[in-house]
């Protein structure tokens, strides 16, 4: 009998060791870091579309007349275009260059708005408008406000008869570029990853030019000091690289 308790105890001192080695704890859990959040910048470069309206007023004058007073008549239109340009943002202040042209059916048909008499028929038109600009924002994580200066190209186009036939008819034509200076600004939203919309007001003046249509048949056209100045109203579309 103490021969099999001493056994038995002895192989208990033994087992024991066995079974805390089996005894495995599990490894603690890791959890993997959350990755940051990419930061939004404004920073790149873009291209995209645009399009609204469109009002001008040329005042004139005829230079060869000293009795001659200015003259003003309004006229309005649609533009249709696009833009090409870069953003380069620091902290949340963004400065670019931008570069648009577009089409314009700004057009005034009206009789004699210069001192044609009864039946003389006057046609204006701007038939483009191109600008290259800066462009100066804050930005206020994917809104961005900003303000625009720079140049501004457009063309006169001119045209007028004096509403007589036969060997009475006379017609004017004449086709006259200009540069000048605008200023605006617009605010623009990232809606989505590479893709803003915007909404923008332009102001584009042009100093006096003067004028001097060519004329056929019955008709004296006397050159004329023009100045213009053109109002936009646009919203347009960018895609970002």
């Amino acid at each position: 009998m103490g021969k099999k308790l001493i056994l038995t105890t002895a192989l208990l001192s033994l087992a024991t060791p066995v079974f805390a080695a089996d005894i495995i704890e599990p490894a603690p859990v890791v959890k993997a870091p959350i990755a940051p959040a990419p930061i939004f910048t404004w920073t790149g470069f873009y291209i995209g579309a645009h399009g609204g309206g469109a009002w001008s007023k040329w005042t004139g004058i005829d230079p060869t007349d000293p009795a001659a007073t200015w003259s003003s008549v309004s006229a309005s239109g649609g533009v249709v275009g696009g833009q090409i340009g870069g953003n380069y943002q620091v902290s949340n202040f963004v400065v670019g260059l931008e570069g648009t042209d577009a089409w314009s059916s700004i057009t005034l048909n009206a009789g004699g708005p210069f001192g044609g008499g009864a039946g003389f028929n006057l046609s204006l038109k701007n038939d483009y408008i191109a600008t290259v600009a800066g462009r100066f924002g804050v930005a206020f994580d994917r809104v961005l406000l900003y303000a625009k200066g720079g140049a501004a190209f457009t063309r006169d186009k001119y045209s007028a008869n004096n509403g007589l036939a036969g060997a009475l008819a006379g017609s004017a034509n004449g086709s006259f570029n200009r540069t000048g200076w605008l200023a605006g600004g617009g605010v623009e939203w990232m809606f989505m990853p590479n893709w803003s919309v915007r909404a923008e007001y332009n102001y584009l003046g042009f100093g006096a030019l003067t004028e001097q249509p060519v004329t056929t048949g019955n008709l004296v056209a006397s050159p004329a000091n023009v100045k213009l100045n053109i109002q936009t109203g646009t919203v347009g579309v960018n895609y970002h690289f």
